[in-house]
């Protein structure tokens, strides 16, 4: 078939096919068929009769129809989402579609883009960015729309800067109510429906089981399994009411290791009864909830799987994480919890994959194992010193030759581009001749993001999970004729403490005479100005955003306490570190420790969490919030701290004694 006769059909299909809406339907994921056989690994299928798919429609017929047109290259490019970057470090990061990258995504037209921090400047630069990759793909010889995905999980995890951020997932179940975390992410995911995106990588669904978890921590809801099920549902509600296709991660949990997978190919011990018992209950809600895709975690797990591989870093056998383990995605994920919905690996250029596997093999191993779509297998980044294309050409080269050589079945790129072109359809990806102008999209997007009223509610949203956990001596609230010293841990706070003294002084709260600021990151125990700054200090307010001894802050609590003041420590991250200074009169959690600049009113960007609970210790409002987790108590000194088995608070745990 001649490629421009090609082109027409395809297009006459898929004008058919995609509906070409802005509204999509709501997808319906059939569970999977199961048989009764039981695993080594203690998987078994069910062996009561599951409801059988529902006949395919005529659309169903027409996706068929388009796959049987692809070549095996496109349906591999249909399977990869990639990132327009040179390096996970993001260093290099594309900003504009030149004709180079839109000839590029016009060859091959893959599944998706994802675009991340440095990928994303502004309302009007990112608009015209999300518009130029669509137009690219659909002028491809497929003219497939593609995903475009972003990690907006809202908290830590905020690629949209100028946009709303929200307070983050561990402090919306502290406040204790799941309508506002559907609030939020419905906040969230108009913000970024006003950009261009179709696709957001959240909800967070890990369970945070392990304090020394070191990637997850406050991006969890909870170290409760059914809390976190209840916020993940709450969360995906709000997504999709916002248009946005959601993807649970990481399967089958990340809460539990104590590695982060970006630089290390972490291990869990748990067996296939201890997980059930834990981190696969929220995927479990999410799926029966009707999520869009799942995200994998590249973390082993020998007792549920034993096929190893022989590593390209040190030559040892390894065994096969998640994302690329048979056992797990279809025995478990599809067969036994009955997911038959988009299974997404995480990037497979963390290390957790890339320092251990041949990238073809891992992509093979990936596939076979059940996986539909390979996040981030390449980067793709031109400029006048950097050209990474090749690398796409000769990966896509590489893994079409082993379809061909049978190593994986062209049946299964079949299923996977069926299930990705389906929520294609079901969600309306992109509409073609009714698409507004890109000077209205823009106009509509920079009214939309980061508006005034999302700031306000944000920050009501962020008060209501502020934590009391202690309040000896009725140290808080402050108040406006007491001295108080305040000490942040890094530069990168001094705008949100300067923010939230600026605000309070307008409020009457604050006498900015008596409130003094230091960053105490490079300070010596005995740093002269640190000594003169605490003589006369009253209060003394410690943020802390790690969990450890700090000799520093240590050294500054004892001076006041022996000088008859009081110190109050504001938990920036997780509140474990609440445990490192029990020594403190008052403990108020905030859960989430960015700042970044914003202005003196409050506008532009900032993760408000910091400010939030200045403000909240100089009595704006009453903390209502409840612990999310248990926290343990620590021993040791300075950054090696061990958590022990007994506890200092229990989840649930929350004070209401403020003032006098």
């Amino acid at each position: 078939m001649k490629k421009s006769t090609k082109k027409q059909l395809l297009a006459r299909i898929l004008t058919a096919v995609m509906g070409l809406s802005l509204i999509g339907c709501a997808a319906e994921l059939s569970p999977a068929n199961a048989g009764a056989e039981e695993t080594e690994t203690g998987i078994t299928k069910e062996e009561t009769a599951v409801e059988q798919p529902a006949e395919e429609t005529d659309g169903d017929a027409e996706i068929r129809a388009l796959i049987s047109s692809m070549t095996t290259e496109e349906k591999l490019a249909q399977m990869m989402i990639v990132a327009l970057r040179s390096d996970a470090a993001n260093t290099n990061t594309a900003t504009e579609l030149d004709q180079d990258y839109t000839d590029l995504l016009r060859k091959y037209d893959f599944g998706g883009v994802i675009l991340f921090a440095g990928n994303i400047v502004d309302p009007a630069q990112t608009v015209t960015m999300t518009r130029g990759i669509q137009e690219a793909a659909l002028g491809s010889a497929q003219g497939i729309p593609m995903f475009i995905c972003v990690d907006q999980e809202g908290g830590m995890v905020n690629r949209v800067s100028f946009g709303t951020c929200g307070s983050g997932n561990m402090a919306l179940a502290a406040a204790g109510d799941p309508a506002l975390a559907e609030e939020t992410a419905r906040i969230l995911g108009d913000e970024i429906k006003a950009l261009g995106f179709n696709m957001d990588f959240a909800p967070v669904s890990d369970v945070n089981s392990n304090p020394a978890n070191p990637i997850i921590g406050v991006r969890s809801f909870s170290d409760d399994p059914q809390t976190a099920a209840e916020y993940v549902t709450a969360f995906m509600k709000g997504l999709d009411a916002a248009g946005i296709a959601t993807a649970l991660k990481h399967f089958p949990g990340h809460g539990n290791v104590g590695e982060d997978s970006h630089t290390h190919l972490p291990c869990s011990e748990f067996d296939l009864e201890a997980i059930q018992n834990c981190d696969l209950i929220p995927f479990q809600a999410g799926i029966d909830q009707g999520t869009d895709m799942i995200m994998t975690a590249h973390i082993q797990y020998p007792e549920i799987e034993k096929e190893t591989y022989t590593s390209i870093q040190d030559g040892q056998e390894i065994t096969l994480p998640a994302t690329l383990s048979h056992t797990i995605i279809t025995g478990l994920l599809r067969e036994q919890m009955g997911y038959d919905g988009i299974v997404i690996t995480d990037a497979m250029e963390m290390d957790a994959i890339a320092a251990h596997f041949d990238p073809v093999d891992a992509a093979v191993l990936a596939i076979n194992a059940g996986v539909d779509i390979l996040l981030c297998p390449v980067d793709l980044y031109k400029d006048q010193n950097t050209n990474t294309f090749a690398t796409a050409d000769a990966y896509l080269a590489d893994l079409a030759a082993r379809v061909e050589a049978g190593d994986v079945k062209e049946e299964e790129l079949d299923d996977s581009v069926y299930r990705i072109l389906k929520l294609k359809k079901e969600k309306g990806i992109v509409k073609d001749a009714e698409q507004v102008s890109v000077e209205e999209q823009i106009a509509q997007a920079e009214a939309a993001v980061g508006t005034a009223e999302h700031h306000a509610r944000e920050w009501e949203i962020a008060q209501a999970g502020m934590t009391l956990l202690k309040n000896e001596g009725h140290a808080l609230p402050l108040t406006k004729e007491e001295s108080v010293l305040i000490l942040y841990p890094t530069e990168t706070r001094q705008a949100s403490v300067e923010y939230a003294v600026s605000r309070l002084k307008k409020e009457g709260l604050l006498d900015p005479s008596k409130v003094t600021s230091m960053c105490y990151e490079n300070l010596a125990k005995d740093d002269p100005d640190l000594a003169k700054a605490l003589a006369g200090t009253k209060k003394l307010v410690v943020l802390s955003q790690s969990v450890s001894k700090n000799e520093v802050t240590i050294g500054a609590m004892d001076q006041v306490h022996k000088a008859g003041g009081q110190v109050v420590l504001l938990s920036l991250n997780l509140p474990y570190d609440a445990a490192c200074y029990e020594e403190a009169d008052a403990v108020l959690c905030a859960y989430q420790p960015y700042g970044s600049a914003h202005d003196a009113e409050g506008n532009g960007p900032f993760n408000l969490n910091v400010a939030v609970a200045l403000c909240t210790a100089y009595n704006e409002a009453v903390p209502s919030g409840t612990l999310p987790v248990n926290v343990p108590k620590v021993s040791g000194e300075g950054e090696n701290i061990t958590f022990e088995d007994e506890l200092l608070y229990e989840r649930g745990f929350g004070l209401e004694i403020w003032g006098d």
